[in-house]
């Protein structure tokens, strides 16, 4: 009697042991899948292509020293939107402190880029590149009004990309360009949803 009593307990603890390492192993693919998840979610956020006024309204910030809220009203969006889609791009010193934009940021905007082949819609992912097509847009504006200086300011883009394309700086191709009615776009941010 007392060895068949043994056995069982025998028994009963190698089923403990076997449905412990089971549930053990279930438990490990659960938080790997969980984990896995929130990889991908925050892959899918990285790659989202961001409003371009959450663009204007942090460079308003860099540029002007403007708090995030007069940023917002200024680009007629929520300051909550703002923060949501900038993340931590805006940050402040403490609780009840002004949100402040960084100096740099990463994230993703539809953009149009003027190329050697006419302006092409690109996805620029850094502020140091959007600020470098502000300055060529603006010296290609004075170049199409005549003013004096074009050329020099054009000249100092010479070699330098936006989006992995070159900025076109050859006043003849720029001529021709122009003559073909190719500089006629409208800002350089292209808005959600009109892309194709």
């Amino acid at each position: 009697m007392k060895r068949k009593i043994l056995k069982s307990s025998k028994k009963r603890k190698i089923q403990h042991a076997k449905r412990s390492r089971i549930t053990r192993v279930k438990r490990i693919h659960r938080k790997h899948r969980s984990v896995t998840r929130k990889k991908l979610a925050s892959v899918r956020r990285q790659r989202a292509i961001t409003d371009p006024r959450v663009a204007r309204a942090l460079s308003l910030m860099r540029r002007q020293g403007v708090s995030a809220s007069e940023a917002s009203r200024h680009e007629r969006i929520k300051l909550n939107t703002l923060r949501k889609h900038a993340g931590r791009y805006l940050y402040r010193s403490g609780p009840g402190k002004p949100w402040k934009a960084r100096s740099e940021d990463q994230l993703r905007f539809s953009m149009t880029v003027l190329t050697s082949r006419g302006p092409l819609d690109v996805i620029v992912s850094k502020s140091r590149e959007r600020k470098l097509l502000s300055q060529y847009d603006f010296a290609l504006r004075m170049f199409r009004a005549g003013e004096d200086g074009a050329e020099a300011a054009l000249k100092a883009f010479e070699g330098k990309t936006v989006g992995g394309h070159a900025l076109v700086t050859d006043i003849e191709r720029l001529i021709e360009l122009e003559e073909a009615g190719q500089l006629d776009f409208e800002g350089f941010y292209v808005a959600i949803g009109s892309r194709s």
